[in-house]
């Protein structure tokens, strides 16, 4: 399904609305208020008798009434510890006071003591549920400790006590936002709309809670509505066209994209919108004849044609149904402006992104004859040679480099330490790698520390350096969890070294399962059921690698050894006599 734009589009129509948070209670704002309420509140149910039955100077009462405003006061000069100890103390003599546990629940707010905070809170509500402070407080707690259950019914309560506002109503539904119930939180939204037809909060929330819930139809009202409205017209007449997209409707989306253009030219959004209509519709001469309106237009910059053209690259990398109008996209360009060298790099790069590094090598030259300056396109040139395994090239490209750049960014020592790996010369590649495998690379470019990291524990592997190998392995697998490729090296390290085999044995079923007809992952877990003594299995495993690439040496080795292990001879001498026709 195509990733809708609906936030960032309503950005500019909307205020941001975070879910309700403890803190937006204006904790300290009632303290003295709620002390002279509480006073009252004490005074009129505190009319205890002295043991002489006349008015005592200094009745029970008045002195409640001086210790709650004492402890108040403390509250309010933030010294809750001190403020906590005194409405305990009152909580002693009278503790079904409401008042007092909404207090200490205060108090212990202002400590952090939540859990406590949570019990005299509930405590006052149960004593007086219908205080609308009361009960907003506890509903503040319990979505800070994630019961958003209790904190929606609160808020129900509240919104029972206050018909007709919409602030109420705005709590419940953030509450259910925050619970994951959307389908709850839009009926709320759309009670907020009943009161107020024109609260633009609550217009592109329910918008936003209709298209999380694939409510197209209902999304396309709600859309026509705000633009009948008059704010933020440009934006929301691209959202509802890619509305009408997501309904099928491609006829309607590509008027509305027209509609959009033909009053402002220059909104790059409704050019792609309007290009990736004919693209799905696989309707290629209209995106020709679109496309040439688009680059026809002088309202219209290059480098945003550009910026567009990489806009379908990137959705190239994940439907392929992009790639020819990509490059479509590409040639018109350079047909255009033949002296550009930043198109014809770019068509390089959707050619080696798809597989065809051959055919990238002439385009990354052409590039390069009208702007040798340019570091990137020398080293995506060596990235084409290095994924054609054209090491030569590969290594006369970075010679280049070096007579040409007299400073040279990380990324080229990574690709210097590759083409040395790969051409044996291991002990340079690690020189080159280490300084590129470090943690303040990792936070600034992954994918730059995971490349060269890969590499560089294959270095480790071959120079005998097993312990660091495993902790780089390791390192790569927590930051890139899912990389099948380091799964298999890490388990084939720990087997050979005889380390966490349970370990090594986990992840080399992660990876065959990830790719079964994988020979070396095969001969990976087939090595460590090995190691484990599993016999049976590893010769299953060893099997089936070696009926998917019966020229690996490797291979038959291991697989002699389980023949051994289970006495079968003559298979033992057939394997070496494999081996034996392999180095011939």
């Amino acid at each position: 399904m195509k990733a809708m734009n609906t936030l960032c589009l309503m950005h500019s129509r909307i205020g941001k609305l975070l879910p309700y948070r403890f803190d937006r209670l204006s904790f300290f704002s009632f303290v003295l208020t709620s002390a002279i309420a509480a006073l009252v509140f004490l005074s009129s149910c505190s009319s205890r008798p002295v043991l002489s039955g006349k008015i005592a100077s200094d009745s029970l009462a008045e002195a409640a009434k001086r210790e709650f405003a004492a402890a108040s006061f403390l509250s309010a000069k933030e010294d809750y510890r001190g403020a906590a100890d005194r409405y305990q103390k009152l909580l002693t003599v009278d503790s079904s006071n409401a008042a007092i546990n909404y207090a200490l629940s205060k108090a212990y707010v202002g400590l952090g003591v939540i859990d406590s905070a949570r019990q005299f809170s509930e405590k006052s509500v149960l004593l007086n549920p219908g205080n609308k402070y009361y009960l907003r407080f506890l509903a503040g707690i319990a979505h800070q400790m994630h019961d958003y259950g209790r904190a929606a019914e609160l808020y129900l309560q509240l919104v029972a006590q206050e018909p007709g506002s919409a602030e109420p109503l705005s709590w419940l539904a953030l509450e259910y936002l925050a619970a994951e119930q959307p389908e709850k939180a839009l009926a709320v939204f759309q009670e907020i709309l009943a009161i107020d037809p024109k609260d633009q909060t609550a217009q592109a929330q329910v918008l936003l809670m209709q298209i999380k819930l694939l409510h197209y139809h209902e999304a396309i009202s709600t859309v026509m509505e705000l633009i009948d409205q008059g704010n933020g017209k440009e934006r929301l007449s691209l959202t509802l066209g890619e509305l009408y997209m997501q309904t099928g409707q491609h006829d309607l989306a590509s008027s509305t994209f027209r509609e959009v253009l033909q009053e402002n030219p220059r909104f790059i959004p409704a050019w792609l919108a309007l290009l990736e209509v004919s693209v799905q519709k696989k309707n290629r001469p209209v995106f020709l004849e679109d496309l040439n309106r688009f680059y026809n237009t002088n309202q219209v910059s290059l480098e945003q044609k550009i910026e567009l053209a990489k806009l379908f690259v990137v959705r190239s990398s994940k439907d392929s149904s992009f790639v020819d109008p990509a490059l479509v996209m590409i040639n018109e360009i350079n047909k255009r402006h033949p002296n550009n060298s930043n198109v014809y790099a770019l068509r390089a790069n959707v050619k080696l992104l798809h597989d065809q590094a051959a055919a990238s090598i002439p385009d990354f030259k052409r590039s390069l004859l009208l702007e040798s300056g340019n570091i990137a396109i020398w080293e995506d040139l060596v990235a084409a040679y290095l994924t054609l395994k054209e090491y030569k090239q590969a290594e006369k490209a970075v010679n280049s480099i070096k007579k040409r750049f007299s400073t040279r960014p990380l990324r080229f020592l990574a690709l210097e330490g590759e083409i040395c790996f790969q051409t044996g010369n291991v002990k340079k590649a690690l020189l080159l790698l280490e300084p590129v495998v470090q943690p303040k690379v990792a936070q600034k470019d992954k994918q730059l520390y995971l490349q060269a990291g890969s590499t560089l524990a294959l270095c480790y592997d071959k120079l005998g350096f097993p312990d660091k190998s495993i902790r780089l392995y390791e390192s790569i697998l927590d930051m890139d969890g899912e990389n099948v490729f380091m799964m298999n090296n890490l388990a084939y390290v720990l087997a050979v070294q005889g380390k966490e085999l349970a370990k090594a044995k986990e992840l080399a079923l992660n990876a065959v399962a990830a790719e079964p007809e994988n020979a070396s992952y095969l001969d990976t877990l087939g090595w460590v059921l090995f190691k484990l003594g599993e016999y049976d299995k590893s010769r299953d495993m060893f099997e089936k690698a070696a009926g998917l690439d019966s020229r690996e040496p490797e291979i038959l080795d291991h697989l002699a050894q389980v023949y051994e292990k289970l006495g079968n001879h003559e298979k033992v001498q057939e394997m070496k006599v494999k081996m034996k026709n392999l180095k011939k």
